[in-house]
């Protein structure tokens, strides 16, 4: 029985809620990850709108954010830290001065 749920959930997931996207900078477990956690975060902000809004809308955004990014594959600040963090290449080593050996 619990085999099947699982079965049932992959095959959900695995059509048009994960679709392939080239410009996916995101595996696919991050993706549903980030589903699950972005739909738990809108939901508890929704929920808490009244009681207390400034928080409320930070969730809200926080969330939404994080279901885009389930959604599509693609995260602009993973992109944005992966290009800041490349290794520049290197320098080559070029002697200016000689010296004697005697």
């Amino acid at each position: 029985m619990d085999k099947q749920i699982v079965d049932t959930l992959k095959e959900s997931f695995n059509g048009p809620l994960l679709q392939d996207n080239p410009d996916a900078n995101v595996g696919k477990s991050e993706r549903i990850i980030s589903l699950g956690t972005g739909a738990f975060i809108l939901f508890n902000g929704i929920t808490n709108i009244f009681s207390h809004p400034l928080i409320s809308l930070g969730k809200i955004m926080i969330g939404g954010s994080l279901l885009q990014r389930g959604l599509t594959g693609y995260c602009p600040l993973k992109s944005a830290i992966e290009d800041s963090i490349e290794t520049p290449a290197p320098r080559p080593l070029i002697a200016s001065q000689s010296i004697p050996v005697s």
